[in-house]
């Protein structure tokens, strides 16, 4: 059709964690827009996420060099009129107009997540290259903005924050849950995310369930993800074995059967000290969950007021917050409504609408 954008979304990483929700979550976003032909280019024998659109299959891993060159290749063979890279891997040489999403800078700004200097050294590199051959970057907050411009200052004016959507995972079917998780949600439960990682800041929640939960004994902590053996019980060797006791990982789970640990939780808690948006909160938000955040980095901009909030490693004000929902009814029904408010802002329509006022500009298509 005359007058669209051709456009070579790199969909290599729609498969993982974290890139792989916002590739899946844009492409979809995309596919509503009249002005675009979108072009994904997949893992090679992995299904795009619009299958009913055009894709092509890329069989180099995507932070290689060889990946580069074949991204590259990729967009010349399909005459691309413009090069959206969803995560910092760019093409060799580099496809113009090039568009690259930033979504953080983690491992250059909090000590101890990468701790290898080479693979630090490679991390650097490819965001640098990114923001040297990028002709617009995208990332997910304005928060992530100004760290991108404090570590790279050569970016400003070429940078825009468009947040994330969440409907596509609020709208998705419940799952059934596997033993023991089975039985463990038969009793009121808090949920967090499981990471270990240091910016994460499992043990303040630690700390905070161990407050919480000393009079009530019923109440369960369940930490989404696999966990370390001996995590807990290092963290919370000063509290008693019966509230250690209810703290358990869940294991791997898959979306469905988050949403169904989502949706029944009594709150959801989310201590990490840096993020570059946020999404679990606003998933549990949508869902009806009342949930508590750090306030820190991009999460107050994320959640808005659609979540209570506490000083940064805090765990006496954690434990206040959730002990309040916990205990009055009104003040959760409000926090409910509001995060179902604030979810509801947040679309990949709106998205795609945005990320599109990009690719038109670094198209000369204003």
């Amino acid at each position: 059709m005359a007058g669209q954008l051709r456009v070579l979304l790199d969909c290599r990483m729609a498969n993982w964690t974290g890139v792989g929700r916002y590739t899946t979550g844009l492409a979809r976003g995309l596919a509503h827009c009249s002005d675009i032909d979108l072009i994904q280019v997949t893992a090679t024998g992995e299904a795009p996420p619009v299958p009913a659109l055009t894709s092509i299959g890329a069989s180099k891993h995507p932070f290689t060099l060889a990946g580069g060159f074949e991204l590259a290749g990729l967009a010349r063979g399909v005459a691309a009129d413009l090069t959206h890279c969803t995560h910092f891997p760019t093409p060799f040489p580099a496809s113009h107009p090039l568009v690259v999403t930033m979504h953080d800078l983690t491992p250059l700004i909090v000590s101890g997540i990468m701790p290898s200097i080479a693979k630090r050294s490679v991390y650097r590199w490819w965001n640098r290259r990114a923001v040297r051959v990028a002709d617009r970057i995208i990332t997910d907050a304005a928060f992530t903005v100004g760290e991108i411009e404090r570590v790279f200052p050569g970016v400003a004016g070429r940078i825009t924050a468009i947040p994330l959507g969440v409907d596509d995972f609020a709208s998705g079917p419940l799952g059934e849950l596997a033993e023991p998780l089975a039985t463990a949600v038969k009793t009121p439960y808090l949920l967090s995310m499981g990471s270990t990682r240091p910016h994460k800041d499992l043990p303040t929640l630690l700390s905070a369930f161990a407050i919480v939960a000393e009079n009530r004994p019923k109440l369960r902590l369940l930490l989404v993800g696999a966990g370390e053996p001996g995590y807990v019980a290092s963290r919370m060797a000063a509290a008693p074995a019966a509230v250690r006791e209810r703290v358990s990982f869940t294991g791997h789970v898959d979306d469905a059967a988050l949403r169904t640990l989502m949706t029944g939780a009594a709150a959801f808690a989310f201590p990490s000290r840096y993020e570059g948006f946020g999404l679990p909160p606003l998933e549990a938000m949508a869902l009806g969950t009342p949930s508590v955040v750090a306030q820190a980095a991009s999460l107050p901009e994320a959640v808005g007021d659609g979540a209570l909030s506490f000083a940064p490693g805090d765990a006496g004000a954690l434990a206040a917050q959730l002990e309040a929902l916990l205990d009055d009814d009104d003040l959760r029904e409000r926090m409910t409504l509001a995060g179902r408010a604030r979810s509801r802002e947040l679309t990949w329509a709106r998205t795609a609408d945005a990320t599109m006022d990009v690719y038109r500009k670094a198209a000369g298509r204003t």
